[in-house]
């Protein structure tokens, strides 16, 4: 029997490289009680977008704990698999903005990430990537995002 176009795309697919992590991260150091970096993940699914979100952080110790607003995630496990560990995540209800992400490491701290939403135009989510935010931390993780929002408004009028 001769194979086949069709036989041949249905048992030849390879899976397809996952997406790269959005990830935008300032140094350490110059941001004493501001937000580290912001993170913009493809989807609401924590459980797939955790992992390549953790092994982007690796350089910055092994991450061992997050937190997060849960308003943003309508299921969030207690464990994930980050590489060959796992990684305990909590959540808060209130208390932080529920925009904002508190990565844990034994080694190095924590971090702070603005988590912009998924459904986030591409034009907002690169302007809070690129824009430096402030270190003081006078604005909060959802004020950030209305002012990118804001801001893209006014540049495209």
């Amino acid at each position: 029997m001769e194979p086949t176009a069709a036989h041949f795309a249905t048992t030849s697919t390879r899976p397809s490289p996952p997406p790269p992590v959005r990830l935008s991260l300032a140094p350490y150091e110059t941001v004493p009680g501001g937000f580290d970096g912001a993170w913009w993940p493809y989807s609401c699914d924590l459980t797939a977008e955790l992992p390549p979100l953790l092994e982007a952080m690796d350089g910055v110790g092994t991450i061992t704990r997050v937190t997060l607003g849960i308003d943003s995630w309508p299921d969030v496990p207690h464990q994930v698999a980050a590489g060959r560990h796992f990684v305990t995540v909590g959540w808060f209800v209130s208390g932080r903005d529920q925009h904002e992400m508190l990565l844990c490491s034994y080694h190095q701290g924590f971090r702070t990430l603005l988590v912009i939403p998924p459904v986030t135009t591409a034009d907002t989510a690169a302007w809070l990537m690129n824009t430096p935010v402030p270190v003081d931390g006078s604005r909060t993780a959802t004020q950030l995002l209305e002012i990118g929002e804001e801001s893209v408004r006014s540049d495209t009028r």
